[in-house]
């Protein structure tokens, strides 16, 4: 492999720093041009639920056991439980069906659980429900209306009514997708990268002899040597 005079590799991208400057604006160009007019926006919403107390105990509080309508430690131990089997029953198909018909979605089940995501805050019982859409209204309308398929679906498996809605989803302004300035500037990376690669190339594979020195290499001699022209004022033409 030939060696490369860091020196002379220097100078070389020295020389074509235009190219780099080109190369790296028409990037951010493109760049900025698809972000604004042809990258579809995308929109979130989240609902968040808790999972509350169901057992009704009676009489003075005692170890776990508290009066009427409190949460007992069964309770929480019990909530603690269902967290991880309730992720699932939100994403079922049968709920999925549910919100597709009562909202009249033009999606499949698999393509609307696609645009959903379910979390859980660690060591708590709250349940985060975010789901994705083209269009902000109807993002928040699916958080919302999937929290309510999915309470009343809690219902009838568990004949239990431990769920509550901290806060609804709401219709968001801004799309998570679209970030003019961040994106500009991973253009303009993008853009350097491919300019300093191109530059590259055209130096190793530069096979010209620039100097003296490199016909030596060659075990040449060399002969005798034309100066540069000089233009009045001594400038090097």
């Amino acid at each position: 492999m030939e060696e490369i005079n860091i020196k002379d590799l220097f100078e070389f991208f020295l020389s074509k720093i235009k190219i780099v400057i080109l190369v790296t604006l028409i990037a951010v160009l493109v760049g900025a041009v698809y972000s604004l007019f042809f990258q579809e926006p995308v929109y979130q919403s989240t609902t968040t639920l808790v999972l509350t107390g169901t057992t009704q105990a009676t009489g003075t509080v005692n170890n776990n056991q508290t009066v009427d309508g409190v949460i007992t430690q069964n309770d929480l131990n019990l909530n603690a439980k269902l967290v991880a089997t309730y992720r699932e029953i939100i994403k079922s198909k049968t709920v999925l069906k549910d919100v597709i018909n009562t909202l009249d979605l033009d999606c499949t089940v698999s393509q609307l659980k696609g645009n959903i995501s379910v979390s859980t805050v660690s060591d708590t019982e709250m349940i985060s429900i975010t789901v994705s859409s083209k269009a902000a209204d109807q993002a928040a309308q699916i958080a919302n209306e999937l929290a309510d398929r999915f309470s009343e679906q809690i219902k009838e498996i568990y004949n239990i009514e431990n769920i509550s809605v901290i806060d609804k989803a709401e219709v968001q302004s801004s799309p998570v997708n679209v970030n003019i300035v961040k994106q500009i500037i991973i253009y303009a990376l993008i853009g350097l990268v491919i300019s300093l690669a191109i530059v590259f190339a055209m130096f190793y594979f530069d096979t010209t002899l620039k100097d003296a020195s490199q016909i030596e290499k060659l075990g040449l001699t060399v002969l005798t040597s034309i100066p540069e022209k000089m233009e009045e004022g001594g400038k090097r033409k």
